[in-house]
């Protein structure tokens, strides 16, 4: 190789080892974002499956909103109300649980067998 030649060959050399490296970095970038999904299971299988099923409520959900904004607000409104109480006493609750499930789960294997 003459003296013009080697240098492009070096730094060819270096940019192909940093694709590389950068590739490896967005594969496992890539394996971060995907973990949390995986956990789902199947879900983003089955909405895929599903999708003209769920496009269809979506629609009529809208369509609802859209023609009779004041009941559908008020369902809404209700919501929002219920998931904020059930957020302030879930906290004040579980560990109460947590402490009567031991206790608990005995009785009722004893009571419905042993699928529980």
């Amino acid at each position: 190789m003459n003296s013009e030649t080697t240098p492009l060959a070096v730094r060819r050399a270096h940019l192909v080892a940093e694709c590389a490296q950068q590739r490896g970095d967005i594969a496992y970038e890539l394996n971060l974002l995907k973990a949390p999904v995986e956990r789902l299971g199947g879900v983003g299988q089955s909405l895929m499956a599903n999708r003209k099923v769920l496009l269809a409520g979506g629609g009529v959900a809208l369509g609802m909103l859209i023609a009779r904004p004041k009941p559908v607000l008020a369902i809404v409104a209700t919501g929002v109300s219920a998931w904020k109480i059930v957020q302030n006493v879930l906290p004040r609750v579980m560990p109460v649980v947590q402490r009567v499930m031991p206790q608990v789960m005995p009785i009722i294997r004893e009571r419905f067998g042993s699928r529980f």
